[in-house]
């Protein structure tokens, strides 16, 4: 199955039309022909089946077979994460994450950050193609830069700081993890400042570690959501 994304698409549609952009990829690269049954998403749980009415490059029309609407994910992932140097390398982790099937991610300004402007459109552009290799249905939600202090002043349930600071600190895989929703901070390069780590505490989140050796910030934020996930799949 090649999955289909559109924002605007709706169960109700009885008829969609591609854009041109996608109707000159259906015609010219996957070469379609009337009668063939596409599938699309809107990237909020709706699964949209169709047959090819219309061929053009220029405006591509299909025929609804059927619709249905998956449930989203009882257990969710949240990621904050701090902006890396290198912009290959974040959105490397954003379309891991998507696959993953992560529920939101957050890029965090931080007082060691060396990169303080993330690209939004760009990284919404990185989830909608993963989502389509992956053939998911719900888009990872990404939300715009925000400094650590507002991330951790907005309430958060079950969450888990990762640093690496000397302290008395538990392994994030020997938490009970298997809870309806998890949100893991992960910082820049140069780590969170203490400042960050006391307020983080402060506000009830637990400080981790995720191996004796020191990650990337990509590395540690694919690996502590993988370690989240593992759990969560349990019964």
């Amino acid at each position: 199955m090649i999955l289909f994304f559109d924002k605007d698409i709706k169960a109700k549609f009885s008829e969609f039309s591609f854009s041109k952009e996608e109707s000159k990829h259906l015609t010219k690269v996957l070469r379609k022909k009337i009668g063939e049954k596409i599938t699309i998403t809107n990237g909020n749980g709706l699964e949209w089946q169709g047959e090819l009415i219309n061929i053009s490059s220029n405006s591509t029309t299909a025929k609804k077979i059927t619709s249905l609407q998956h449930t989203q994910p009882i257990k969710l992932i949240h990621l904050a994460i701090a902006l890396t140097k290198n912009n290959n390398r974040i959105e490397w982790l954003i379309e891991k994450l998507t696959e993953l099937g992560i529920a939101s991610i957050t890029t965090l300004l931080c007082e060691h950050s060396e990169r303080k402007v993330d690209r939004t459109l760009r990284f919404e552009k990185i989830t909608i193609a993963a989502l389509k290799q992956s053939q998911q249905f719900y888009l990872p939600k990404i939300q715009p830069l925000k400094t650590f202090s507002d991330f951790i002043g907005g309430g958060i349930t079950n969450g888990y700081i990762a640093h690496c600071r000397e302290s008395s600190k538990e392994n994030l895989a020997n938490y009970n993890l298997n809870q309806d929703e998890v949100t893991l901070i992960i910082g820049p390069e140069g780590d969170f400042s203490l400042r960050e780590i006391e307020l983080a505490e402060q506000a009830g989140i637990h400080s981790v570690s995720i191996g004796s050796q020191r990650f990337r910030t990509e590395t540690a934020g694919l690996l502590a959501c993988h370690t989240v996930f593992l759990q969560q799949q349990k019964n």
